[in-house]
């Protein structure tokens, strides 16, 4: 080495000034050619990426683009595992590439936190020679609900997306447009994708916890039952205080909470809370930290108190339609899901009564 350096020194001295910087940048790049690629250099209309620490980012879901949810890209160090990999192909295949083009592992693992097909449609892109890891649960859920979920789809999705086009032209509030352009890429999406997807159904099942080991880190996959569906799993990376959460957790937006147990998801919230901790991916909204679960808890306690008055008050659910939004989530995203939510919290308490 010593006498290749003396030999570049004698090659650089004898070339003019002006080309020498041209020389030392040409050998340092055929000396060198592995680099770090910056995540703003990997470019997708679906998501963007987000550096959350060395080997892990996140990717967030980018309104009117096919990937509906937000995902994550884990480097364990001698392999890649992705987390919720989108509704569409298409937005996967370009997670599959920015996973790829970040870290020179293969795709080992993709996780699926819940059975909704936003999180789960991906994965047929990393297959053959990834393996699926979900709960047991949610394969069961999976094999049985998909093949009837993308048949039904086949039909509605590209009328209601018609509609929402129409919407959306005759739409003046920009705001309101903003939240419409949000759906038409989810039904857009829906649409699009139907005539490619296969059910993908998990390899790798576990119940309570999986802890899966890396040269670089640990990534613990722990399952809550009865929360946001009968069962989801979060994922943890104790090193970096990370947690990828699914749709345990919605920021920004309100979250669909009728596949799911309110009271129960409050009890999960609160234990996610004394987790060591402080950076939270949620399912649908920006990177945030546990002020946002305090927010989300705040909010279906908001719900239920609602739809408690509403039957203390003899009300049915149809004088849920005059209701407004909290002026506090008034400009959250998926506003629709507000009144869906306070009438499926009316009928559970309805029923417990």
């Amino acid at each position: 080495m010593k006498s290749y350096n003396l030999l570049l020194i004698k090659i650089i001295q004898n070339i003019k000034p002006s080309v020498v910087s041209f020389v030392c940048i040409s050998v340092l790049i055929l000396m060198f050619p592995v680099f770090n690629v910056n995540a703003q250099t990997i470019d997708s209309k679906h998501f963007r990426l987000e550096k959350l620490a060395e080997g892990v980012y996140a990717a967030i879901h980018i309104n009117g683009g096919y990937a509906i949810c937000n995902a994550g890209i884990i480097n364990l160090g001698e392999k890649t595992l992705i987390f919720d990999p989108f509704i569409t192909p298409e937005a996967a295949l370009d997670l599959r590439s920015a996973a790829e083009t970040l870290f020179d592992n293969p795709i080992t693992f993709v996780v699926n936190s819940h059975f909704h097909n936003d999180h789960i449609r991906g994965s047929q892109v990393f297959v053959p020679g990834t393996s699926i890891i979900s709960t047991t649960t949610t394969r069961e859920y999976i094999s049985k609900n998909e093949p009837e979920t993308i048949a039904a789809e086949k039909e509605y999705a590209p009328k209601r997306l018609a509609q929402l086009k129409a919407e959306l032209h005759a739409e003046k509030d920009s705001v309101q447009r903003i939240k419409l352009i949000g759906w038409v890429g989810y039904f857009g999406a829906l649409a699009t994708s139907n005539s490619e997807l296969k059910t993908q159904v998990p390899d790798i099942t576990f119940e309570d916890k999986l802890i899966l080991y890396g040269e670089e880190r640990t990534a613990e996959l722990i399952e809550f039952r009865k929360g946001h569906t009968e069962s989801d799993l979060i994922l943890y990376l104790p090193k970096e205080k990370i947690v990828f959460m699914g749709d345990l957790l919605f920021i920004d937006h309100h979250p669909w909470i009728g596949d799911g147990y309110p009271e129960n998801l409050i009890t999960t919230l609160n234990n996610i809370q004394l987790m060591d901790a402080g950076t939270f991916i949620p399912g649908h909204g920006n990177v945030g930290s546990k002020n946002d679960i305090v927010t989300m808890i705040d909010y279906i306690e908001t719900i239920k108190l609602t739809a408690r008055n509403l039957l203390n008050d003899g009300k049915s659910t149809k004088d849920i339609n005059e209701l407004q939004i909290p002026e506090t989530y008034e400009d959250w995203f998926l506003s629709n899901f507000y009144k869906m939510n306070v009438k499926f919290m009316y009928e559970s308490l309805k029923e417990k009564d």
